[in-house]
Protein backbone atom coordinates (compact mmCIF):
# COMPACT_ATOMS: atom_id res chain seq x y z
CA UNK A 1 0.00 0.00 0.00
CA UNK A 2 2.73 2.46 1.07
CA UNK A 3 4.34 1.79 -2.78
CA UNK A 4 0.98 2.85 -4.32
CA UNK A 5 0.68 5.41 -2.49
CA UNK A 6 4.19 7.03 -3.22
CA UNK A 7 3.59 5.93 -7.06
CA UNK A 8 0.43 8.22 -6.82
CA UNK A 9 2.30 11.20 -5.10
CA UNK A 10 4.70 11.09 -7.90
CA UNK A 11 2.34 10.78 -10.73
CA UNK A 12 0.51 13.54 -9.09
CA UNK A 13 3.21 15.73 -8.84
CA UNK A 14 4.17 14.59 -12.90
CA UNK A 15 0.65 15.60 -13.66
CA UNK A 16 0.76 18.78 -12.11
CA UNK A 17 4.18 19.87 -13.64
CA UNK A 18 2.79 18.88 -17.03
CA UNK A 19 -0.84 20.02 -16.71
CA UNK A 20 -0.38 23.33 -14.67
CA UNK A 21 -3.90 24.81 -15.48
CA UNK A 22 -5.63 21.02 -13.73
CA UNK A 23 -4.20 21.47 -10.32
CA UNK A 24 -6.86 20.32 -7.78
CA UNK A 25 -9.20 23.02 -7.04
CA UNK A 26 -8.13 25.07 -10.14
CA UNK A 27 -10.96 27.94 -10.95
CA UNK A 28 -12.26 27.99 -14.10
CA UNK A 29 -13.60 31.32 -16.03
CA UNK A 30 -14.76 29.80 -19.19
CA UNK A 31 -16.80 27.04 -21.47
CA UNK A 32 -16.05 24.50 -23.83
CA UNK A 33 -17.44 24.96 -26.91
CA UNK A 34 -16.80 24.03 -30.76
CA UNK A 35 -13.35 23.39 -29.77
CA UNK A 36 -12.49 26.18 -27.61
CA UNK A 37 -12.39 28.24 -24.47
CA UNK A 38 -15.56 30.47 -24.43
CA UNK A 39 -16.40 33.32 -22.37
CA UNK A 40 -19.67 32.17 -21.05
CA UNK A 41 -22.82 33.99 -21.46
CA UNK A 42 -23.41 35.34 -17.42
CA UNK A 43 -21.24 35.56 -14.88
CA UNK A 44 -23.19 33.39 -12.84
CA UNK A 45 -20.69 30.27 -11.29
CA UNK A 46 -21.01 27.08 -9.19
CA UNK A 47 -18.88 26.39 -6.32
CA UNK A 48 -17.14 22.94 -5.90
CA UNK A 49 -17.22 21.94 -2.32
CA UNK A 50 -15.43 19.18 -0.37
CA UNK A 51 -17.78 16.65 0.62
CA UNK A 52 -15.03 15.77 3.28
CA UNK A 53 -14.73 19.42 4.55
CA UNK A 54 -17.84 21.20 3.85
CA UNK A 55 -15.02 24.15 2.33
CA UNK A 56 -14.53 24.79 -1.32
CA UNK A 57 -12.22 23.99 -3.34
CA UNK A 58 -13.19 25.52 -7.01
CA UNK A 59 -15.43 27.40 -9.21
CA UNK A 60 -16.70 27.11 -12.57
CA UNK A 61 -18.65 28.93 -14.92
CA UNK A 62 -22.57 28.15 -15.25
CA UNK A 63 -23.77 27.62 -18.55
CA UNK A 64 -26.90 29.50 -19.76
CA UNK A 65 -29.59 29.28 -22.61
CA UNK A 66 -26.88 31.07 -25.00
CA UNK A 67 -24.43 28.98 -24.29
CA UNK A 68 -26.62 25.74 -25.15
CA UNK A 69 -27.63 27.81 -28.77
CA UNK A 70 -23.86 28.41 -29.23
CA UNK A 71 -22.96 24.55 -28.78
CA UNK A 72 -25.86 22.46 -30.01
CA UNK A 73 -24.97 24.75 -33.09
CA UNK A 74 -21.46 24.01 -33.05
CA UNK A 75 -22.26 19.76 -32.46
CA UNK A 76 -24.42 20.06 -36.12
CA UNK A 77 -21.77 21.70 -37.86
CA UNK A 78 -19.52 19.22 -36.99
CA UNK A 79 -21.61 16.71 -37.58
CA UNK A 80 -21.74 17.56 -41.33
CA UNK A 81 -23.34 14.75 -42.98
CA UNK A 82 -25.37 11.85 -42.76
CA UNK A 83 -22.42 9.89 -42.49
CA UNK A 84 -21.39 11.88 -39.17
CA UNK A 85 -18.12 13.51 -38.33
CA UNK A 86 -15.04 12.00 -39.48
CA UNK A 87 -14.44 8.72 -41.14
CA UNK A 88 -14.29 5.32 -38.58
CA UNK A 89 -11.00 5.54 -38.35
CA UNK A 90 -10.64 8.65 -37.41
CA UNK A 91 -13.10 8.35 -34.96
CA UNK A 92 -11.33 5.43 -33.65
CA UNK A 93 -8.03 7.10 -33.33
CA UNK A 94 -9.73 10.04 -31.93
CA UNK A 95 -11.44 8.29 -28.91
CA UNK A 96 -7.83 5.98 -28.28
CA UNK A 97 -6.52 9.64 -27.97
CA UNK A 98 -9.26 10.83 -25.82
CA UNK A 99 -8.48 7.58 -23.69
CA UNK A 100 -4.73 8.10 -23.32
CA UNK A 101 -5.56 12.17 -22.34
CA UNK A 102 -7.48 10.87 -19.67
CA UNK A 103 -5.33 8.53 -18.54
CA UNK A 104 -2.45 10.80 -18.12
CA UNK A 105 -5.27 12.66 -15.94
CA UNK A 106 -5.79 9.90 -13.55
CA UNK A 107 -4.34 11.69 -10.25
CA UNK A 108 -5.91 14.53 -10.57
CA UNK A 109 -9.48 12.79 -12.32
CA UNK A 110 -9.71 10.94 -9.05
CA UNK A 111 -8.83 13.46 -6.66
CA UNK A 112 -11.34 16.08 -7.39
CA UNK A 113 -13.95 13.22 -8.15
CA UNK A 114 -13.34 12.07 -4.61
CA UNK A 115 -13.74 15.75 -3.14
CA UNK A 116 -16.69 16.09 -4.77
CA UNK A 117 -18.55 12.95 -4.37
CA UNK A 118 -16.96 11.40 -0.88
CA UNK A 119 -15.97 7.94 -3.27
CA UNK A 120 -12.53 6.80 -1.57
CA UNK A 121 -9.99 7.88 -3.97
CA UNK A 122 -9.14 3.98 -5.34
CA UNK A 123 -12.75 3.36 -6.02
CA UNK A 124 -13.24 6.83 -7.76
CA UNK A 125 -9.93 6.61 -10.28
CA UNK A 126 -11.32 2.72 -11.09
CA UNK A 127 -14.66 3.54 -11.53
CA UNK A 128 -14.33 6.48 -13.50
CA UNK A 129 -10.83 7.30 -15.34
CA UNK A 130 -10.79 3.55 -15.76
CA UNK A 131 -14.26 2.93 -16.90
CA UNK A 132 -14.08 5.77 -19.24
CA UNK A 133 -11.01 4.81 -21.02
CA UNK A 134 -12.38 0.95 -21.03
CA UNK A 135 -15.41 2.64 -23.04
CA UNK A 136 -13.69 4.35 -25.32
CA UNK A 137 -11.52 1.37 -26.52
CA UNK A 138 -14.25 -1.35 -26.54
CA UNK A 139 -16.37 1.17 -28.27
CA UNK A 140 -13.51 2.87 -31.04
CA UNK A 141 -13.24 -0.42 -33.32
CA UNK A 142 -17.05 -0.78 -33.74
CA UNK A 143 -17.27 2.16 -35.09
CA UNK A 144 -17.16 0.47 -38.44
CA UNK A 145 -20.63 -0.66 -37.95
CA UNK A 146 -22.09 2.82 -39.17
CA UNK A 147 -20.91 1.90 -42.95
CA UNK A 148 -22.41 -1.58 -42.70
CA UNK A 149 -25.02 -1.71 -45.41
CA UNK A 150 -27.20 -4.88 -45.04
CA UNK A 151 -27.82 -6.22 -48.67
CA UNK A 152 -31.75 -7.66 -48.39
CA UNK A 153 -33.24 -10.09 -50.79
CA UNK A 154 -37.19 -8.22 -51.89
CA UNK A 155 -39.99 -9.58 -53.82
CA UNK A 156 -38.80 -6.91 -56.44
CA UNK A 157 -34.78 -5.84 -56.47
CA UNK A 158 -33.31 -5.43 -52.91
CA UNK A 159 -33.47 -3.70 -49.82
CA UNK A 160 -30.39 -1.79 -49.02
CA UNK A 161 -30.77 -1.24 -44.90
CA UNK A 162 -27.96 1.44 -44.05
CA UNK A 163 -27.16 2.97 -40.20
CA UNK A 164 -26.56 6.24 -39.98
CA UNK A 165 -26.03 8.31 -36.87
CA UNK A 166 -28.61 9.48 -35.12
CA UNK A 167 -27.37 13.02 -34.90
CA UNK A 168 -26.86 15.43 -32.35
CA UNK A 169 -27.53 14.42 -28.71
CA UNK A 170 -27.87 15.96 -25.52
CA UNK A 171 -26.30 13.79 -22.65
CA UNK A 172 -27.29 14.77 -18.62
CA UNK A 173 -24.87 12.86 -16.80
CA UNK A 174 -25.33 12.53 -13.10
CA UNK A 175 -23.07 13.22 -10.02
CA UNK A 176 -22.82 9.79 -8.48
CA UNK A 177 -20.13 8.50 -11.69
CA UNK A 178 -20.18 11.43 -13.31
CA UNK A 179 -16.98 10.05 -15.66
CA UNK A 180 -18.27 6.11 -16.38
CA UNK A 181 -21.89 7.53 -16.43
CA UNK A 182 -21.02 10.07 -19.22
CA UNK A 183 -18.98 7.40 -21.40
CA UNK A 184 -21.69 5.02 -20.88
CA UNK A 185 -23.50 7.89 -23.54
CA UNK A 186 -20.15 9.62 -25.27
CA UNK A 187 -18.24 6.41 -26.27
CA UNK A 188 -21.12 4.79 -28.49
CA UNK A 189 -21.90 7.88 -29.64
CA UNK A 190 -18.50 9.19 -31.00
CA UNK A 191 -17.89 5.82 -32.31
CA UNK A 192 -21.19 5.96 -34.70
CA UNK A 193 -20.51 10.14 -35.51
CA UNK A 194 -22.97 11.33 -33.49
CA UNK A 195 -21.50 14.75 -31.86
CA UNK A 196 -22.70 15.80 -28.42
CA UNK A 197 -23.41 18.54 -26.09
CA UNK A 198 -22.68 17.24 -22.42
CA UNK A 199 -24.72 18.61 -19.40
CA UNK A 200 -22.45 17.21 -15.97
CA UNK A 201 -24.04 17.88 -12.54
CA UNK A 202 -23.66 20.95 -10.94
CA UNK A 203 -22.28 18.91 -7.71
CA UNK A 204 -19.78 17.14 -9.92
CA UNK A 205 -19.36 20.08 -12.75
CA UNK A 206 -15.45 20.73 -11.82
CA UNK A 207 -13.86 17.57 -12.86
CA UNK A 208 -15.76 17.71 -16.00
CA UNK A 209 -13.53 20.66 -17.25
CA UNK A 210 -10.59 18.19 -16.66
CA UNK A 211 -12.64 15.70 -19.05
CA UNK A 212 -12.77 18.90 -21.69
CA UNK A 213 -9.02 19.09 -21.38
CA UNK A 214 -8.66 16.21 -22.49
CA UNK A 215 -10.82 16.20 -25.05
CA UNK A 216 -8.83 19.06 -26.58
CA UNK A 217 -5.53 17.73 -26.23
CA UNK A 218 -6.79 14.55 -28.03
CA UNK A 219 -7.81 16.70 -30.90
CA UNK A 220 -11.58 16.28 -31.57
CA UNK A 221 -12.95 17.99 -34.52
CA UNK A 222 -14.44 21.64 -33.00
CA UNK A 223 -18.07 20.82 -32.13
CA UNK A 224 -17.62 16.88 -32.03
CA UNK A 225 -17.55 17.14 -28.21
CA UNK A 226 -19.25 20.67 -25.83
CA UNK A 227 -19.18 20.52 -22.39
CA UNK A 228 -21.82 23.08 -20.35
CA UNK A 229 -22.13 22.82 -16.57
CA UNK A 230 -26.06 24.44 -15.61
CA UNK A 231 -29.14 24.09 -13.86
CA UNK A 232 -31.87 22.33 -14.45
CA UNK A 233 -33.62 24.70 -15.95
CA UNK A 234 -30.84 25.14 -18.54
CA UNK A 235 -30.78 21.41 -18.88
CA UNK A 236 -34.51 21.44 -19.78
CA UNK A 237 -34.03 23.84 -22.27
CA UNK A 238 -31.44 21.39 -24.09
CA UNK A 239 -33.14 18.41 -24.11
CA UNK A 240 -35.55 20.41 -25.86
CA UNK A 241 -33.96 22.34 -28.22
CA UNK A 242 -34.92 22.33 -31.67
CA UNK A 243 -31.02 21.33 -32.98
CA UNK A 244 -30.71 18.03 -30.89
CA UNK A 245 -32.04 14.79 -32.12
CA UNK A 246 -31.63 12.08 -29.25
CA UNK A 247 -31.41 12.41 -25.41
CA UNK A 248 -29.00 10.24 -23.24
CA UNK A 249 -30.16 11.14 -19.06
CA UNK A 250 -28.97 9.35 -15.92
CA UNK A 251 -29.96 10.76 -12.99
CA UNK A 252 -33.49 10.41 -10.66
CA UNK A 253 -36.78 8.52 -11.67
CA UNK A 254 -38.43 11.82 -11.11
CA UNK A 255 -36.09 13.51 -13.40
CA UNK A 256 -36.23 10.93 -15.65
CA UNK A 257 -40.31 11.06 -15.92
CA UNK A 258 -40.20 15.35 -16.68
CA UNK A 259 -37.43 14.41 -19.45
CA UNK A 260 -39.42 11.02 -20.99
CA UNK A 261 -42.58 13.57 -20.98
CA UNK A 262 -40.60 16.27 -22.67
CA UNK A 263 -39.18 14.16 -25.38
CA UNK A 264 -42.54 12.34 -26.03
CA UNK A 265 -43.58 15.58 -26.58
CA UNK A 266 -41.27 16.05 -29.19
CA UNK A 267 -41.24 12.55 -30.44
CA UNK A 268 -37.28 12.45 -29.77
CA UNK A 269 -35.70 9.64 -28.63
CA UNK A 270 -34.58 9.48 -25.46
CA UNK A 271 -32.98 6.67 -22.95
CA UNK A 272 -32.88 6.80 -19.36
CA UNK A 273 -30.87 5.02 -16.66
CA UNK A 274 -32.88 5.79 -13.50
CA UNK A 275 -33.22 4.71 -9.74
CA UNK A 276 -32.77 1.35 -8.27
CA UNK A 277 -33.96 -0.83 -5.24
CA UNK A 278 -32.64 -3.89 -6.10
CA UNK A 279 -32.50 -6.94 -4.01
CA UNK A 280 -29.97 -9.94 -2.67
CA UNK A 281 -31.83 -12.95 -2.03
CA UNK A 282 -30.08 -15.23 0.26
CA UNK A 283 -31.08 -19.21 -0.15
CA UNK A 284 -31.07 -21.26 2.80
CA UNK A 285 -28.16 -22.42 1.72
CA UNK A 286 -26.27 -19.64 0.82
CA UNK A 287 -22.50 -19.44 1.57
CA UNK A 288 -22.31 -16.56 4.08
CA UNK A 289 -18.59 -16.38 3.97
CA UNK A 290 -18.70 -15.28 0.28
CA UNK A 291 -21.97 -13.05 0.64
CA UNK A 292 -20.50 -10.98 3.15
CA UNK A 293 -17.02 -10.78 0.90
CA UNK A 294 -18.55 -9.05 -1.79
CA UNK A 295 -21.46 -6.52 0.63
CA UNK A 296 -19.15 -3.49 0.66
CA UNK A 297 -19.00 -3.54 -3.58
CA UNK A 298 -22.62 -5.19 -3.83
CA UNK A 299 -24.89 -3.16 -1.33
CA UNK A 300 -22.93 -0.22 0.02
CA UNK A 301 -20.58 0.48 -3.01
CA UNK A 302 -19.56 4.26 -3.57
CA UNK A 303 -20.68 5.09 0.05
CA UNK A 304 -23.83 3.79 -1.02
CA UNK A 305 -24.18 6.25 -4.14
CA UNK A 306 -25.05 3.38 -6.41
CA UNK A 307 -28.29 3.43 -8.17
CA UNK A 308 -27.67 -0.92 -8.95
CA UNK A 309 -26.62 -1.24 -5.07
CA UNK A 310 -28.46 -4.32 -3.74
CA UNK A 311 -29.92 -2.34 -0.23
CA UNK A 312 -32.44 -4.94 0.25
CA UNK A 313 -31.59 -8.59 1.64
CA UNK A 314 -33.98 -10.80 1.47
CA UNK A 315 -32.57 -13.99 4.05
CA UNK A 316 -34.36 -17.33 4.85
CA UNK A 317 -36.22 -16.98 8.66
CA UNK A 318 -34.24 -19.64 9.45
CA UNK A 319 -30.89 -18.31 9.57
CA UNK A 320 -32.07 -14.77 10.04
CA UNK A 321 -30.67 -13.81 13.17
CA UNK A 322 -27.20 -15.72 11.44
CA UNK A 323 -27.42 -13.43 8.98
CA UNK A 324 -28.46 -10.29 11.10
CA UNK A 325 -25.35 -11.00 13.23
CA UNK A 326 -23.15 -11.35 10.30
CA UNK A 327 -23.88 -8.57 8.61
CA UNK A 328 -23.76 -6.32 10.80
CA UNK A 329 -20.52 -7.10 12.38
CA UNK A 330 -19.02 -6.56 8.88
CA UNK A 331 -20.43 -3.21 8.59
CA UNK A 332 -19.56 -2.11 12.02
CA UNK A 333 -16.08 -3.06 10.89
CA UNK A 334 -15.83 -0.61 7.75
CA UNK A 335 -13.71 2.47 8.33
CA UNK A 336 -15.16 5.93 7.68
CA UNK A 337 -13.53 8.49 6.54
CA UNK A 338 -11.30 11.18 4.33
CA UNK A 339 -12.14 9.49 0.71
CA UNK A 340 -8.35 11.09 0.20
CA UNK A 341 -6.92 8.65 2.81
CA UNK A 342 -6.30 5.08 1.71
CA UNK A 343 -7.53 3.35 4.71
CA UNK A 344 -11.06 4.51 4.06
CA UNK A 345 -13.66 1.95 3.23
CA UNK A 346 -17.00 4.57 3.72
CA UNK A 347 -16.12 8.11 2.51
CA UNK A 348 -18.74 11.18 2.88
CA UNK A 349 -21.41 11.88 1.03
CA UNK A 350 -22.15 14.27 -2.02
CA UNK A 351 -23.06 17.23 -0.29
CA UNK A 352 -25.46 18.42 3.17
CA UNK A 353 -28.85 18.34 1.28
CA UNK A 354 -28.18 14.69 -0.18
CA UNK A 355 -27.17 13.80 4.03
CA UNK A 356 -30.10 15.91 4.77
CA UNK A 357 -31.76 13.44 2.78
CA UNK A 358 -30.82 10.64 3.96
CA UNK A 359 -31.26 11.44 7.80
CA UNK A 360 -34.71 11.88 7.02
CA UNK A 361 -34.62 8.14 5.74
CA UNK A 362 -33.17 7.14 9.09
CA UNK A 363 -35.80 8.44 11.15
CA UNK A 364 -38.27 7.10 9.38
CA UNK A 365 -37.07 3.93 9.08
CA UNK A 366 -37.24 4.41 13.49
CA UNK A 367 -41.02 5.38 13.15
CA UNK A 368 -41.81 2.80 10.76
CA UNK A 369 -40.57 -0.13 13.61
CA UNK A 370 -37.18 -1.14 11.84
CA UNK A 371 -34.35 -1.93 14.37
CA UNK A 372 -30.76 -0.11 13.65
CA UNK A 373 -28.15 -2.81 14.08
CA UNK A 374 -25.66 -0.58 13.28
CA UNK A 375 -25.37 3.07 12.52
CA UNK A 376 -28.61 5.23 12.05
CA UNK A 377 -26.63 8.50 12.18
CA UNK A 378 -23.60 10.56 11.96
CA UNK A 379 -20.17 9.11 12.99
CA UNK A 380 -18.24 10.28 16.48
CA UNK A 381 -14.99 12.22 15.42
CA UNK A 382 -16.31 13.70 12.31
CA UNK A 383 -17.97 17.17 12.61
CA UNK A 384 -16.65 18.15 9.23
CA UNK A 385 -17.82 16.81 6.28
CA UNK A 386 -21.14 15.17 4.58
CA UNK A 387 -20.47 11.56 6.60
CA UNK A 388 -23.25 9.53 7.36
CA UNK A 389 -22.41 6.09 9.31
CA UNK A 390 -22.97 2.94 7.56
CA UNK A 391 -26.16 1.55 8.58
CA UNK A 392 -28.21 -1.78 8.74
CA UNK A 393 -31.78 -1.63 9.37
CA UNK A 394 -33.29 -5.68 10.64
CA UNK A 395 -36.74 -6.56 11.10
CA UNK A 396 -37.88 -4.72 7.81
CA UNK A 397 -41.64 -4.91 6.58
CA UNK A 398 -41.16 -4.98 2.78
CA UNK A 399 -44.22 -2.55 2.61
CA UNK A 400 -42.18 0.01 4.74
CA UNK A 401 -40.95 3.07 3.12
CA UNK A 402 -37.21 2.28 4.01
CA UNK A 403 -37.93 -1.02 2.01
CA UNK A 404 -39.24 0.68 -0.95
CA UNK A 405 -37.96 4.01 -1.70
CA UNK A 406 -34.42 4.45 -2.95
CA UNK A 407 -32.34 6.09 0.00
CA UNK A 408 -28.86 6.51 -2.17
CA UNK A 409 -26.97 6.27 1.26
CA UNK A 410 -25.12 3.61 3.20
CA UNK A 411 -28.37 2.02 4.33
CA UNK A 412 -29.62 -1.80 4.02
CA UNK A 413 -32.58 -2.99 4.94
CA UNK A 414 -33.05 -7.07 6.07
CA UNK A 415 -36.34 -8.69 5.82
CA UNK A 416 -37.08 -12.25 6.39
CA UNK A 417 -39.20 -14.65 4.19
CA UNK A 418 -40.72 -17.85 4.81
CA UNK A 419 -41.01 -20.63 3.06
CA UNK A 420 -39.86 -21.32 -0.83
CA UNK A 421 -37.56 -19.85 -3.52
CA UNK A 422 -40.57 -18.61 -5.16
CA UNK A 423 -41.83 -16.78 -2.01
CA UNK A 424 -38.20 -15.02 -1.94
CA UNK A 425 -38.54 -14.27 -5.99
CA UNK A 426 -42.09 -12.67 -4.92
CA UNK A 427 -40.90 -10.43 -1.91
CA UNK A 428 -37.72 -9.42 -4.65
CA UNK A 429 -40.15 -8.74 -7.31
CA UNK A 430 -42.41 -6.65 -5.17
CA UNK A 431 -40.92 -3.40 -6.39
CA UNK A 432 -41.49 -0.26 -8.36
CA UNK A 433 -38.20 -0.56 -9.64
CA UNK A 434 -35.75 -3.41 -11.80
CA UNK A 435 -32.45 -2.81 -12.13
CA UNK A 436 -30.10 -4.72 -10.48
CA UNK A 437 -29.92 -7.64 -8.07
CA UNK A 438 -28.15 -10.60 -6.40
CA UNK A 439 -28.81 -14.43 -5.15
CA UNK A 440 -27.00 -16.46 -3.33
CA UNK A 441 -26.65 -20.08 -3.21
CA UNK A 442 -24.58 -23.24 -3.40
CA UNK A 443 -26.42 -24.22 -6.09
CA UNK A 444 -25.53 -22.39 -9.30
CA UNK A 445 -27.90 -23.94 -11.24
CA UNK A 446 -30.99 -22.85 -8.96
CA UNK A 447 -29.52 -19.20 -8.99
CA UNK A 448 -29.65 -19.39 -12.53
CA UNK A 449 -33.30 -20.30 -12.43
CA UNK A 450 -33.84 -17.31 -10.04
CA UNK A 451 -31.98 -14.66 -12.38
CA UNK A 452 -34.13 -15.90 -14.97
CA UNK A 453 -37.24 -15.01 -12.27
CA UNK A 454 -36.95 -11.78 -10.94
CA UNK A 455 -37.66 -8.88 -13.05
CA UNK A 456 -34.81 -6.91 -13.54
CA UNK A 457 -32.65 -5.82 -15.90
CA UNK A 458 -29.17 -7.19 -14.60
CA UNK A 459 -28.84 -9.77 -11.97
CA UNK A 460 -25.81 -11.69 -10.65
CA UNK A 461 -25.28 -15.16 -8.81
CA UNK A 462 -23.12 -15.55 -6.11
CA UNK A 463 -20.84 -12.58 -6.82
CA UNK A 464 -21.17 -8.47 -7.47
CA UNK A 465 -20.18 -8.03 -10.83
CA UNK A 466 -19.86 -5.19 -13.80
CA UNK A 467 -19.51 -5.80 -17.88
CA UNK A 468 -18.90 -2.87 -20.18
CA UNK A 469 -19.07 -5.64 -22.83
CA UNK A 470 -22.97 -6.14 -21.68
CA UNK A 471 -26.05 -4.40 -21.76
CA UNK A 472 -27.77 -2.22 -18.83
CA UNK A 473 -31.02 -1.67 -18.92
CA UNK A 474 -33.82 -0.67 -16.15
CA UNK A 475 -37.23 -1.89 -15.88
CA UNK A 476 -40.28 -0.46 -14.53
CA UNK A 477 -39.26 2.48 -12.67
CA UNK A 478 -35.62 2.11 -13.39
CA UNK A 479 -35.42 3.69 -17.00
CA UNK A 480 -35.92 2.99 -20.53
CA UNK A 481 -33.27 1.88 -22.93
CA UNK A 482 -30.15 0.14 -22.82
CA UNK A 483 -26.34 1.11 -21.91
CA UNK A 484 -23.11 -0.90 -21.87
CA UNK A 485 -22.35 -3.40 -24.35
CA UNK A 486 -22.53 -3.40 -28.28
CA UNK A 487 -26.68 -3.03 -27.92
CA UNK A 488 -25.95 0.78 -26.80
CA UNK A 489 -24.95 1.52 -30.16
CA UNK A 490 -28.53 0.94 -31.23
CA UNK A 491 -29.72 4.10 -29.49
CA UNK A 492 -27.22 6.28 -31.69
CA UNK A 493 -28.29 4.97 -35.06
CA UNK A 494 -30.93 5.42 -37.40
CA UNK A 495 -31.94 2.77 -39.82
CA UNK A 496 -32.20 3.82 -43.66
CA UNK A 497 -33.54 1.34 -46.26
CA UNK A 498 -32.70 1.64 -49.83
CA UNK A 499 -35.06 -0.20 -52.21
CA UNK A 500 -32.63 -0.58 -55.46
CA UNK A 501 -33.25 -2.64 -58.15
CA UNK A 502 -29.21 -4.05 -59.04
CA UNK A 503 -27.05 -4.34 -55.98
CA UNK A 504 -24.48 -1.75 -54.88
CA UNK A 505 -21.15 -1.56 -56.97
CA UNK A 506 -17.61 -1.25 -55.25
CA UNK A 507 -18.26 2.67 -55.83
CA UNK A 508 -21.32 2.85 -54.09
CA UNK A 509 -19.45 1.53 -51.38
CA UNK A 510 -16.21 4.08 -51.40
CA UNK A 511 -19.41 6.61 -52.13
CA UNK A 512 -20.95 5.85 -48.67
Amino acid sequence: MRVQQDQRQELHLKEQKEHPAMSHGTDRDTLYIDGDWRTPATDRTFTAVSAATEEPFGAFPEADRADVDAAVAAARRALGGVRGWGSAEERAAAMERLALALESRTEALGTVIAQEVGTPLARAIEANVGAAAGLLRFYAPLADVLYAEDLRPAGVGHSLVRREPVGVVAMIAPWNYPLSTLFFKLAPALAMGCTAVIKPSPTTGLDSFLVADAVHEAGFPPGVINVLPAEREVGEYLVTHPGVDKVAFTGSTAAGRRLGALCGELLRPITLELGGKSAAILLEDAPLPLFLDHLLGLSFNNNGQTCTNNTRLLVPRSRYDEIVDAVTATVEGWTVGDPLDPSTVIGPVAGAAHRDRIEGYLRKGREEGARVTTGGGRPAGLDRGFYIEPTVFADVDPAMVVAREEIFGPVVTISAYDGSVEGAVVMANDSDYGLAGSVWTADEALGRQVARAVDTGTFSVNHANFDIGAPMGGRKDSGLGLELGREAIEAYIQYKTIFVTEPPTDNDARAA
